[in-house]
């Protein structure tokens, strides 16, 4: 079974590891390059680590914006969260393309919605399925 660790609490963890060589390197009193390999080594990954959190949440705030349709349609057999100009109310819509163009549809529904006579402005991503931690544990096995 495969655990991963969460970022702050690694980079906790590390900052012990750290603690630890610099108690270790103040007892020696002797100039240790095993010790300063470490300690550059620690700095690296944290760094490392930082960046990674960040990329990670501007990814996670990117995923959560409207997308404009004149700036971008989804892929094609897509569903998707869209946003209306004429309701208030977003819905959950399946995107599909053809030789004349790209076509909203209500969920699993045969007809579009400006059928309905709702035009779509704006579209996201949905946000991936909701599992219990023990359930994405057994996937990654």
């Amino acid at each position: 079974m495969s655990r991963m660790m969460d970022a702050d609490k690694f980079l906790s963890w590390l900052s012990e590891v750290e603690g630890e060589i610099r108690r270790e390197k103040m007892k020696d009193c002797q100039p240790d390059r095993y010790d300063d390999g470490l300690m550059a080594a620690t700095g690296t990954v944290r760094e490392y680590v930082e960046k990674m959190c960040k990329i990670d949440e501007a990814e996670g705030k990117a995923d959560q914006s409207w997308i404009p349709c004149s700036e971008r349609l989804p892929e094609d057999e897509s569903y998707i969260l869209v946003s209306f100009e004429n309701s208030t109310m977003p819905d959950i819509a399946r995107y599909e393309e053809n030789d004349e163009g790209g076509t909203f549809y209500p969920g699993d529904d045969e007809k579009s919605y400006s059928s309905y006579g709702f035009f779509v402005n704006a579209w996201m991503p949905l946000p991936e399925l909701y599992r219990r931690e023990d359930e994405q544990d057994h996937e990654t096995d």
